[in-house]
C-alpha cells in the first residue's frame, strides 16, 4: 500500500452522481428575496455546486470541518474554521460559487441581489477575518479582491453569539456581478483563533430574513459505529510470538476492528520460468505457493474468529498486475483454498485481498501501455474472483486509488479508462462491477472540503450503490514516510518516452523496481523523467550499484541516448528544475553530477527529495483529530448501502497513533 509519488492528480473529476443539493437550485432561484447558498448541514457542495477548502502556507495553518454541536437555528451544522496565523505564510478558507470540476463552469449572476450575508460567531470573541470576493477573472488568477474586515460590517467585534455579517454588493464595483466566483475568509491577525460560519446567502434587501434550519433528525447526524478493517504486514514477526498476536487481537477489540487484511506468509516454488506470457491457466499455474507457519496460522485464525474478527489473506505487487506474473497471485488464491479445505471452519481464511498498484509500473506513463496493463490487471481480478466464488463463503477484494475515474486534462478521458468485457469505463468501476469488495485508498487527512475524504469517496460509493455489487471500504493512512533522495536522469519529451515504452524490448516499462530500488517518474509538463529512490542507509558499493542502474535507465529513457537531438540534457534538467520548484511533493533540486560515480559514467542526472504530503496521512495529526475526521466521514458515508466501513493502514502506525504502543513487532514491508 503506497501513495502515488511524483505524479499530480488532475482536479477535474467525472461527477456521475449529482448531489441532491444541486437539484434544489431551480427552486431556490425562484425565491427572489433570499438565495441560501450553504447552510453546511449536509453536503460538501453548496447549492451553486461550489466546493470549499482551506488554504495555507507554512508556518501558518488552517483547518475546517462541519460540526454538529454548534449551529444557528434548531439543528444542523455550522462550519468551524481553526487557524494559526504566524508572521510568515498565510491561511484561510475559500468557498466557490460554481463547480470548478466541470469542464465548462457556470459562474453565478448575482445582479438581482444587493447583499451578501453570512452568520458568524467566535469561540472566544474578538476574532478577525478579512472578507474577499472573486469573479471569473480573479478566479483565473487564483486570488480575490479584499472588501473589508468582518468587524467593519458588524459595526463592532466578533462575539461568542451569532451575528449577521451583511456586505453591500455595491462595495464590489470592480468585480463582474454577472460572473461571481467565490468568497474567501483570510486570517490576517496573528495567533490562534476558532470561528464558526453558517448560512451563507445572497439577499435582495437588508430586511430579508435568512431561513433558520429546522430540527434535524438525530439519526441523521448521530455517528453509527461501523466495523473497521486494518492492514497488517508484519505477519511473520507476529506469528513468532503468540503474545504479540494476542496483543494485536486485543487491540482490534478495543478499536472496533472486525476485519484484518493480513499479509500471507508464503514462498513460491517455481523451478522453471514460464515461456509464454499468454499461456492458459493450467500452464501459468505451474508454480506452487507454499504457505509458511501453517500451524501458527491455524491457531491465529481460531483465536481471531473466537473474538468475532475476520482475517483475509493479503498480498500484492505492481508486477502481479502483468500477465507474465499472474501465476503468483493465482497461486496464492489456490493455496488459501487448499488450506481452508484441510481445516475446520474456525481455522479458515475468510477472504483474499490484493494490494496490486499498477500505476507504479513505469509503463503507466504511456496511455496505450497503461490500458494494456489495466486489461491484464482486470483479467487477474476476474480470474481470482471466479475461482473464489466457487469456494464460498470465501470472498475476494482489491485495493484501488480514489482517483482512477478522474479526468486527465491532456486526453479528456478517465485516468484509468480501459475497455474490458465490452464496456469502456474507469478501472475502478470495472472492479466494483466484478468483485466482492474494494478498498479505496482514500488518503486524505480531512473529511470535508474540495480535497477531502468525502468528496473523493462519494462517487465510488454512489456507483457501487447503482450496480449493487461490491462492498466499498474507505482507506485512510496513518503511516508517515520519511523524505527520500531520488536520482533522476534527464528525461525525454512525452512522445519520445512513450515511444520508448512501446518498444517490445523495454523491460523497464514492466517494472516498479530496479536493483532493489523503487523506480520513480514525474512529468514536468514537457519531459518525463525516470529515476530511482536511493536507500537511506547506503554504502559506496550501493551507490555504485544505483549508478549502474541509472545507466540502464539512460539507455532506454535518458537524454544521452538521444544526444543527436535537441534540446541538450542541461536544458531538459533546467525545465525539470522549474517543475520541482512548483511541486510541493518535491524539493531541493540538485543538478548533476551526483557523486563521483556519475561523473565517471557521464550520466545526465539531477536529484531531488521526495516528500509525502501531510494531507495524505494522519501521521502528523493527533489521535483526537483522527477520530473527529474519520467519524465525520463515516457519518456521511453510511448513507450508502455499499459502504462497508473504514480501512486503516496499518497496524503498527495506527497502534502508535492511539498511544497504545507496547514492546512488540516493528513493521516490515519489504
Amino acid at each position: 500500500m503506497s501513495f502515488l509519488p511524483f505524479k499530480a492528480v488532475p482536479r477535474t473529476a467525472t461527477i456521475a452522481f449529482v448531489p441532491l443539493c444541486l437539484l434544489a437550485v431551480t427552486a431556490v432561484f425562484g425565491q427572489s428575496s433570499v438565495l441560501l447558498v450553504d447552510d453546511f448541514n449536509d453536503d460538501v457542495q453548496n447549492r451553486l455546486g461550489g466546493y470549499r477548502n482551506t488554504f495555507q502556507r507554512a508556518p501558518s495553518t488552517a483547518t475546517a470541518m462541519r460540526v454538529a454541536d454548534v449551529f444557528r437555528g434548531r439543528g444542523g451544522r455550522s462550519l468551524q474554521i481553526e487557524a494559526d496565523r504566524q508572521q510568515d505564510g498565510f491561511c484561510g478558507l475559500w468557498i466557490h460559487l460554481f463547480d470548478f470540476r466541470q469542464p465548462a463552469p457556470t459562474y453565478f449572476d448575482c445582479r438581482e441581489y444587493q447583499y451578501l450575508s453570512f452568520w458568524l460567531k467566535g469561540a472566544a470573541g474578538g476574532e478577525h477575518l478579512l472578507v474577499k470576493l472573486a469573479d471569473k477573472r480573479w478566479i483565473g488568477k487564483e486570488d480575490a479582491l479584499a472588501v473589508g474586515g468582518v468587524e467593519e460590517f458588524l459595526g463592532g467585534d466578533v462575539t461568542k453569539d451569532w451575528q449577521e455579517v451583511l456586505i453591500p454588493l455595491d462595495r464590489i464595483g470592480p468585480l463582474d456581478r454577472r460572473n461571481m466566483g467565490g468568497l474567501t475568509f483570510e486570517v490576517t491577525r496573528l495567533g490562534k483563533q476558532v470561528v464558526y460560519v453558517d448560512d451563507v446567502s445572497f439577499k435582495a434587501t437588508r430586511e430579508s430574513a435568512t431561513p433558520l434550519t429546522d430540527a434535524v433528525n438525530a439519526a441523521a447526524v448521530t455517528p453509527k459505529h461501523y466495523p473497521r478493517c486494518l492492514w497488517v504486514w508484519s505477519t511473520d514477526k507476529l506469528l513468532d510470538r503468540r503474545d504479540d498476536s494476542l496483543e494485536l487481537l486485543d487491540f482490534c477489540q478495543r478499536r472496533r476492528i472486525t476485519q484484518l487484511w493480513m499479509q500471507l506468509p508464503y514462498s513460491m516454488e517455481s523451478p522453471e520460468p514460464i515461456p509464454d506470457a499468454s499461456a492458459a491457466s493450467d500452464a501459468v499455474r505451474g508454480s506452487r505457493c507454499l504457505m509458511r507457519h501453517p500451524e501458527e496460522l491455524r491457531w491465529f485464525l481460531r483465536e481471531a474468529h473466537g473474538r468475532g474478527i475476520q482475517v483475509h489473506a493479503l498480498d500484492g505487487s505492481p508486477e502481479y498486475c502483468l500477465r507474465a506474473h499472474h501465476h503468483v497471485p493465482l497461486g496464492v488464491v489456490d493455496a488459501v483454498i487448499a488450506f481452508n479445505e484441510e481445516c475446520p471452519k474456525e481455522e479458515r481464511w475468510d477472504g483474499v485481498h490484493f494490494d496490486n498498484e499498477p500505476y507504479l509500473l513505469i509503463g503507466w506513463a504511456d496511455r496505450t501501455r497503461r490500458e494494456q496493463i489495466l486489461r491484464e490487471y482486470l483479467e487477474l481480478n476476474e480470474q481470482c474472483q471466479q475461482t473464489i466464488r466457487a469456494h464460498r463463503p470465501l470472498v475476494f477484494g482489491v485495493d484501488i486509488p480514489f482517483w482512477w475515474q478522474e479526468i486527465e486534462a491532456e486526453t479528456g478521458l478517465a485516468l484509468a479508462e480501459v475497455e474490458y468485457a465490452g464496456k469502456r469505463k474507469a478501472a475502478s468501476y470495472h472492479c466494483i462491477d466484478m468483485l466482492d469488495n474494494v478498498g479505496v485508498m482514500n488518503y486524505r487527512d480531512r473529511a470535508d472540503g474540495a480535497d477531502g475524504l468525502i468528496v473523493h469517496g462519494r462517487d465510488l460509493l454512489a456507483y457501487a450503490d447503482s450496480v449493487g455489487r461490491a462492498k466499498v471500504y474507505m482507506g485512510v493512512e496513518t503511516f508517515g514516510e520519511l523524505p527520500s533522495e531520488v536520482w533522476f536522469v534527464a528525461g525525454l519529451p512525452r512522445d519520445a518516452l512513450r515511444a520508448a515504452i512501446k518498444k517490445g524490448d523495454c523491460d523497464l516499462a514492466s517494472s516498479s523496481r530496479l536493483s532493489g530500488c523503487r523506480l520513480r517518474w514525474f512529468d514536468d509538463g514537457r519531459y518525463v523523467h525516470v529515476g530511482l529512490e536511493v536507500p537511506r542507509d547506503r554504502s559506496a558499493e550501493t551507490e555504485k550499484a544505483v549508478c549502474r542502474a541509472l545507466g540502464e535507465i539512460v539507455s532506454e529513457f535518458g537524454a544521452l541516448a538521444h544526444a543527436d537531438k535537441e534540446p541538450s540534457a542541461d536544458a531538459i534538467r533546467a525545465h525539470g528544475q522549474q517543475a520541482i520548484l512548483k511541486d510541493p511533493s518535491l524539493s531541493q533540486y540538485r543538478g548533476g553530477p551526483i557523486r563521483t560515480f556519475t561523473t565517471e559514467n557521464g550520466l545526465p542526472v539531477f536529484s531531488t527529495t521526495g516528500i509525502m504530503l501531510s494531507k495524505i496521512t494522519f501521521a502528523d495529526d493527533s489521535f483526537d483529530d483522527f477520530q473527529r475526521q474519520v467519524t465525520a466521514a463515516e457519518t456521511y458515508f453510511r448513507r450508502y448501502e455499499s459502504y462497508g466501513g473504514l480501512a486503516i493502514h496499518f497496524y503498527e502506525t495506527f497502534r502508535d497513533k492511539t498511544e497504545e504502543r507496547r514492546e512488540g513487532p516493528k513493521p516490515n514491508r519489504d
